[in-house]
């Protein structure tokens, strides 16, 4: 113990400690207030940043410890391996969305009408300065032709007031935060509804525009995905619309009216099947008479013979 006490302790195993310890606590209390919406999202990444830069710091002060401990046998192995620690364990999260950064394209607008795309008036007005242009670039059209092919206009065959009430309760159950409804018009306008949409973990909003409009008999949805801060989504943007959709389908499915039973064919379903008689047992109009069988006109009885039963 008097050695270990005598042996000189190395300042970059406690500064490494500290650091990774203070970066690590910076990162989490900036998500968890950024989630809470107590801090708006620039704030937050930056703070984010401050941490993922204050753990290179410190695994680089770690390594250096760890060179003066092996040669020069300072003390300070356990502060040293904490540090490294602690700041790996950081940069494990960006490790790991690594793979879907390079394999995903980068893009932060999808619509389902590349065309025409649904445009923004509501949230046009109450974006902050910082946030995403809500301009659509038309280079992201053919990157997303290739990535995500999927993404196309749904066309149903239901009444577009129908379709639009669906739409509303669609985005309702997805927790969405309706900003503007307005249904679409008999001059044939159509409806718009604008929402915003938060990430489960992190909490970024992202801004989301649903258009219904009659398309020759049919009634046509698009609907166009936009992050609000960042160049890259992560796919999330396609898997929202993927998402409204299929809960959309649901929502009209659970809402099917019931067909009626077209004139002149209500017998078809609507009568009564005569029930199945009995095994053995006949109508008794034509039933024959108890006896060996029908009686025959002019013709008389035949006795029973003996022994046998008549």
């Amino acid at each position: 113990m008097t050695l270990a006490a005598s042996m000189p302790r190395t300042k970059f195993a406690t500064t490494a400690r500290r650091i990774a310890l203070f970066s690590a606590v910076l990162i989490l209390l900036a998500l968890v207030l950024h989630r809470l919406g107590r801090i708006e999202t620039p704030l937050a990444i930056g703070l984010v940043l401050t941490g993922f830069a204050g753990a290179g710091l410190a695994l680089i002060s770690g390594i250096v410890a760890g060179i003066v401990i092996w040669r020069k046998g300072s003390a300070g192995a356990w502060s040293a391996a904490a540090g490294v620690a602690i700041s790996l364990a950081i940069f494990a999260w960006p490790a790991s969305v690594a793979p879907i950064f390079f394999r995903l394209p980068p893009i932060n607008d999808i619509t389902t009408d590349p065309e025409h795309p649904p445009e923004f008036a509501a949230l046009a007005r109450d974006r902050p300065k910082a946030a995403n242009s809500i301009a659509y670039h038309t280079n992201f059209a053919e990157m997303q032709e290739r990535y995500y092919p999927e993404v196309r206009p749904l066309i149903l065959d239901r009444a577009a007031e129908e379709v639009f009430d669906a739409v509303g309760e669609a985005a309702r159950r997805l927790k969405w935060r309706i900003v503007t409804e307005e249904p679409p018009q008999a001059d044939g306008t159509a409806g718009h509804i604008e929402a915003e949409d938060r990430t489960l973990i992190l909490g970024f909003t992202d801004d989301v525009v649903v258009r219904v409009e009659n398309d020759g008999g049919s009634t046509r949805v698009d609907i166009r995905s936009l992050s609000r801060y960042g160049h890259h989504d992560f796919g999330r943007n396609a898997s929202r619309i993927k998402e409204f959709y299929a809960e959309l389908r649901a929502r009209l499915d659970a809402t099917v009216p019931t067909a009626a039973a077209p004139r002149g064919k209500a017998k078809a379903r609507g009568t009564k099947v005569p029930t199945r008689a009995r095994k053995g047992a006949q109508d008794p109009a034509q039933a024959p008479r108890s006896g060996a069988g029908p009686a025959q006109p002019d013709a008389r009885r035949a006795l029973p013979q003996k022994g046998t039963r008549p």
